[in-house]
């Protein structure tokens, strides 16, 4: 896939979940509204990652799998200690 049809994609998924972003602010969903909101701010940046950092690569991937897991032990410790 050319790249500017790749990048085409992603802009056209990237307005997307700014759609949803946007609708899931209209509707009171409770305690979901957190959940939805988080799931399509983690979409965003996985899409964003993918796209320009081209993270297709293995070494790459695991690079950023290893930084998330930092950060969740980070956050996890963070949270026992409160």
């Amino acid at each position: 896939m050319s790249e500017l049809r790749q990048l085409t994609f992603g802009y056209l998924g990237l307005l997307a979940l700014l759609a949803l972003t946007v609708g899931s602010s209209l509707f009171d969903l409770g305690g979901f509204n957190v959940a939805l909101n988080l799931a399509i701010a983690a979409a965003k940046a996985g899409l964003i990652a993918i796209l320009f950092m081209h993270l297709t690569a293995t070494l790459p991937r695991l690079a950023v799998a290893a930084a998330g897991l930092w950060l969740i032990i980070l956050f996890g410790l963070t949270l026992i200690g409160r």
